[in-house]
C-alpha cells in the first residue's frame, strides 16, 4: 500500500464492532483511496502524507473538515470526516447504542456538510463504506491546502 495517503477510522460509537467490522471497513477505504490517487496531485505533498480520518459519530449528517490539522512532527496532514450513525429510530439497520453517546452537532463554518441517504443502504456497513467513498470524493472534489498547494482531483 502507498503509505502517502492512509485512512484511519476512529469511533465513539459505544460496541459499533460487534454490529460492524470496522477493519475490514478501514481495509476497503484505504484500498479505493489507492485507486484515485493516481487522479490526484499527491506529489505536491512531498515528504509529507496524508491521514483521512473517517470517524463514526453519533451525528445526523455527513461532515467533511474545511481545513486540514497539521502534525509537523511527524509531517502529516489530516483530513477529518464525520460519518453520522444512525439510530435504531432512524434506519431499519441503525444501532440502538448510538442513543448512548454523545450528540455533537456539525458546524457549517467549520465543515462541509452531506445530507444523509439512509433509504438507499440495506445494512449498516454498507451505509458507512458508501457514505465514507461518497465523503473522501467530496474532500478531493473542493480540495484543501497543505503546506500551501490546494491537494485535489487532477482533471
Amino acid at each position: 500500500m502507498n503509505e502517502k495517503i492512509r485512512v484511519l477510522i476512529p469511533t465513539e460509537i459505544p460496541r459499533i464492532d460487534e454490529s460492524v467490522d470496522t477493519n475490514t471497513i478501514r481495509q476497503e477505504l484505504n484500498d479505493y483511496v489507492q485507486t484515485i490517487i493516481k487522479d490526484v496531485n499527491i506529489q505536491d505533498l512531498e515528504d509529507w502524507r496524508l491521514l483521512i480520518s473517517v470517524g463514526l459519530y453519533a451525528r445526523n449528517v455527513i461532515g467533511i473538515s474545511k481545513r486540514t490539522a497539521r502534525y509537523p512532527s511527524d509531517k502529516e496532514f489530516q483530513i477529518s470526516i464525520s460519518i453520522g450513525i444512525p439510530n435504531d429510530d432512524q434506519a431499519p439497520y441503525g444501532l440502538s447504542q448510538v442513543k448512548e453517546a454523545f450528540f455533537f452537532p456539525s458546524n457549517e463554518k467549520y465543515t462541509y456538510i452531506l445530507n444523509w441517504d439512509l433509504e438507499q443502504y440495506n445494512d449498516l456497513r454498507q451505509y458507512i463504506l458508501a457514505s465514507s467513498k461518497r465523503a473522501i470524493d467530496f474532500a478531493f472534489t473542493n480540495g484543501f491546502t497543505c503546506n500551501g498547494k490546494k491537494i485535489k482531483f487532477q482533471k
